[in-house]
């Protein structure tokens, strides 16, 4: 997530409750430099600063921002640094209201949900939180998917979307990998395929479902350049599956996923999961 030099400046401003630019109005609290550092140590920051000579709290605070900038923990800062729904004398809608100004045009903006807590007899306790969300949409629309009965299914694309929104490129790997899976053996039980439930591996599924949909390339009926493309529809499955092992939250990831990488993944798994639909559907038809 990368932020324009104007929008560094105003989350700078509003994290130790200085005016933004602009503007003679606070919308927060003022931070000390030493809970400015506490901050970033949320975020894998170890500062120690000396008695004399230290930063100003703002100096540091842009420090910090231009270090983040550009990398997925920086909607995480943002959310974090909005979170002040117990100050007094403080709205932390407004703060968010007048980042917005400038986040946007920086194809971002910060938005409010509710996390549940608990039931308090018949009435559901709930919280607010911030979530920064995309406005720059660059994942492909799946209509015949949502579609689907299975609420499972659009649960994972939900989820894939979300993460995207929010700057989790891990998680949206995971997603985008949890979703071909689940959609596989959805299709497996369609068409009355053996398999093993337990099975996570989406290359061992797709040769599984290969036969029955007729999307083996090894089919004679095939013309050549269909199995050209089918055979990169394998290796796709391929990809897809040492990605999420390497870039996806499941495991101990080996490297941090770029935001473009992360959408590459959860496009070409809706793209997969959209055509298998279809082939699973064109193959009905041809039976009855």
């Amino acid at each position: 997530m990368y932020l324009s030099q104007q929008t560094l400046a105003t989350l700078a401003k509003l994290m130790v409750g200085e005016c933004p630019p602009g503007s003679n109005e606070r919308f927060s609290p003022s931070r000390t430099l030493r809970q400015i550092t506490e901050f970033f140590r949320e975020f894998g920051e170890r500062d120690l600063h000396p008695r004399s000579g230290a930063p100003s709290s703002l100096v540091y605070t842009k420090e910090k921002l231009e270090k983040f900038n550009g990398t997925d923990k920086m909607s995480l800062i943002i959310c974090k640094a909005l979170d002040f729904w117990c100050e007094d004398g403080f709205n932390p809608e407004h703060a968010a209201y007048r980042l917005n100004t400038d986040l946007r045009r920086d194809g971002y903006e910060v938005i409010i949900e509710e996390r549940y807590l608990r039931m308090n007899g018949n009435t559901a306790e709930t919280e607010p939180y911030f979530v920064v969300r995309s406005l720059q949409w660059a994942v492909v629309d799946v209509p015949s998917l949502v579609k689907l009965s299975e609420e499972s299914i659009i649960e994972h694309i939900a989820k894939a979307k979300k993460k995207i929104d929010t700057g989790d490129s891990s998680g949206a790997i995971t997603s985008a990998y949890t979703l071909v899976e689940e959609f596989l053996k959805q299709l497996l039980h369609k068409t009355a395929t053996t398999f093993n439930e337990n099975e996570g591996d989406i290359r061992a599924l797709y040769k599984l479902l290969a036969e029955p949909l007729h999307l083996a390339p090894k089919n004679d009926s095939l013309e050549s350049c269909l199995k050209a493309i089918l055979e990169g529809l394998q290796r796709e499955i391929g990809g897809l599956f040492e990605f999420a092992n390497k870039a996806g939250d499941r495991h101990a990831g080996k490297y941090k996923p770029a935001a473009r990488h992360a959408r590459l993944a959860v496009n070409a798994a809706f793209t997969l999961c959209e055509f298998l639909l279809e082939s699973f559907q064109h193959q009905r038809v041809h039976k009855q």
